[in-house]
């Protein structure tokens, strides 16, 4: 049971990650790319180069042995504690 919840734990960071990630993203570029007075910006996006970029593999690898390593401790610790000497 304990791994089962720390799997949901982690899967459920990933998917927090995936929103959240490419939200600052967007911010972060709104407020930094400043286009003079007659000029145009443009910022393309395009999901399937990210899908395929090892980086992002390797940052959703990361955020689920976060949260998994995490929930995996939390569990452990309570379920030592509760257990009578």
């Amino acid at each position: 049971m304990i791994l089962r919840k720390s799997i949901f734990a982690g899967l459920l960071a990933v998917v927090i990650a995936a929103i959240v990630l490419p939200m600052s993203e967007c911010v972060y570029l709104n407020w930094t790319v400043h286009p003079g007075k007659d000029e145009e910006v443009s910022i393309g996006f395009d999901p399937m180069a990210a899908v395929r970029s090892p980086s992002v593999w390797i940052i959703a690898v990361l955020v689920f042995s976060l949260g998994f390593y995490l929930k995996y401790r939390r569990l452990k610790a309570r379920q030592q504690s509760s257990v009578p000497n």
